[in-house]
């Protein structure tokens, strides 16, 4: 009888072993599936903020040109790189960057997600273009004539995105 006791103490211990092992492996699995997503979400999100940058940019150029038509002006009286880069700022898609002694970074603004759209964004960004821990940072960067969008993560290295496309065709 005490040997049964035994042999079933052991067998149940073994069993229990195994259990632990297997969900161990369930969860690194879980996990690492986990990880794959996110990386896969924040790749999407770089690729909509480019396309909805460039859908705000083409909205106010059609009102720009509507305006001017109606009130018999030229369009380049009234539509410009600065009155984009102006309305973007007043609607709050865009804030001047700053460095971190708070001095502002000149042709370069920092833009927020959140006011593009909640599900584009996926951490909260403070005023300085950074969150908390310098991640997920979206900007636009003036390169001559030509305004680009990068993203640039923690350690500072900036990845092209696309070009905000200032004179859209209709």
């Amino acid at each position: 009888m005490k040997k049964e006791n035994g042999a079933s103490i052991i067998l149940l211990v073994i069993v229990i072993v195994v259990l632990v092992i297997i969900a161990g492996v369930a969860l690194h699995v879980v996990y690492k599936n986990l990880n794959r997503f996110t990386e896969t979400e924040v790749e999407y999100n770089k690729e909509e903020i480019v396309e909805k940058l460039n859908l705000i940019v083409k909205e106010k150029y059609v009102l720009d040109y509507k305006y001017a038509s109606e009130n018999n002006k030229n369009i380049d009286e009234i539509y410009s790189a600065d009155t984009v880069l102006q309305y973007l700022l007043d609607k709050n898609i865009i804030e001047q960057l700053k460095d971190i002694n708070d001095n502002i970074v000149e042709n370069q603004y920092f833009i927020n997600p959140d006011a593009l759209n909640s599900d584009i964004a996926t951490n909260v960004i403070n005023g300085n273009g950074s969150n908390s821990n310098g991640t997920k940072v979206f900007k636009i960067k003036q390169l001559e004539d030509k305004y680009m969008i990068y993203f640039v993560n923690k350690f500072g290295d900036e990845e092209e995105l696309g070009e905000l496309v200032m004179k859209p065709e209709v």
